[in-house]
């Protein structure tokens, strides 16, 4: 009876181990979708990325949206293009202006608005 416990516990350090081993910690950065750089696409595929972006409907850039406007809803396949341009003051989500004691704004340009 001895020799089995010995076995059974030998068998528990083994397998403890090895799923021990598999644990990390893994922080959202590192996933390369959530980034910036992950977004915005390889220099090999960009050609693919900006045509699928543009039959998608992301024509915007960066400098396309002008002075007080900044573009938003980035491409997945190639984050140099962008859906559309709101204006600097819609920057705001709703659950921030309710923090701040304020009301987000009756209209909003994508999911954002301006606090009132």
């Amino acid at each position: 009876m001895r020799k089995f416990w010995l076995f059974f516990m030998a068998l528990a350090i083994v397998a403890g181990s090895s799923f021990a081993a598999s644990a990390g910690v893994r922080f959202i950065t590192d996933v390369p979708q959530n980034s910036y750089y992950g977004k915005k696409g390889s220099s090999s595929s960009s050609q693919t990325g900006e045509s699928r972006c543009a039959a998608e409907g992301y024509t915007k850039t960066q400098n396309s949206c002008g002075k007080g406007r900044y573009a938003v809803k980035a491409c997945p396949y190639n984050g140099n293009y962008y859906k559309t341009c709101c204006d600097v003051e819609y920057s705001h989500s709703a659950q921030y202006c309710l923090s701040k004691g304020l009301k987000p704004s009756r209209h909003s340009c994508e999911g954002m608005y301006a606090c009132e």
